[in-house]
């Protein structure tokens, strides 16, 4: 006969059914805290401290995190990255090789959200809608453009005024055309620049075609520039 032995240390202060309880409240709202948790808990009945709920959720894998940025994506917006990615999923090494990509960022100063948003999410999850923090563009106070390809990285200028068409040709002229060079010399190249209204002037478009670069398309809201900057 198997005698089961007497269990020992504290009686554990909530049930299977509670957990569960306290798993839900954390799965309606990621970004709540573990005291607003407590309260959401105790209206079900369940009295603990902010502690036995802490140690509830990492038991079932819940860690408290800095969520992920991520831009803010329309349904539109997904559909034509996936057929973006569709269109280059048998591209080779050799052929992202050529991309020379570029892009004007943003660079705040004295300023931001340092702190960021914290949410309670498994290891499995940080990338879940509910465990992230969408992000948007805004102004801020430095422009400055670049450019980099597999080869290396390109020319850096900062920009002191907005940007036009004329003003983007000027920089692609004394910085694009240069990088390239040094880059790839000769070389047929692809260059990857978003969608902003100056980029796709059609004066940008011609000073492109007469030095003979070919230029590669770019969702709207695009996974390296959106939210980003």
């Amino acid at each position: 006969m198997v005698v089961k032995a007497k269990r020992t240390g504290r009686p554990r202060k909530t049930s299977k059914r509670q957990d569960k309880q306290l798993k839900a409240i954390c799965l309606e709202n990621r970004k709540s805290t573990t005291k607003q948790m407590k309260h959401k808990w105790e209206e079900v009945g369940v009295n603990v401290c902010d502690r036995t709920v802490r140690n509830r959720l990492k038991e079932m894998g819940f860690q408290y995190r800095k969520a992920k940025r991520k831009p803010a994506l329309t349904p539109k917006h997904k559909r034509t990255r996936l057929q973006w990615a569709k269109e280059r999923q048998s591209w080779t090494v050799d052929d992202w090789m050529k991309v020379v990509f570029s892009d004007e960022s943003r660079i705040c100063i004295g300023q931001g959200d340092d702190a960021g948003t914290f949410v309670w999410c498994r290891s499995s999850e940080i990338y879940e809608e509910a465990c992230l923090k969408k992000t948007t563009k805004f102004p801020q106070s430095l422009m400055i453009w670049g450019c980099m390809s597999g080869k290396g990285t390109g020319e850096m200028t900062v920009v002191n005024s907005s940007i036009n068409a004329q003003v983007y040709i000027d920089i692609l002229d004394s910085f694009l055309i240069p990088s390239i060079e040094q880059m790839f010399g000769d070389d047929e190249i692809i260059f990857q620049d978003d969608n902003a209204s100056c980029h796709r002037a059609k004066t940008v478009k011609a000073f492109l075609e007469e030095r003979h670069i070919q230029s590669m398309s770019w969702p709207a809201n695009s996974f390296c520039t959106a939210g980003t900057k």
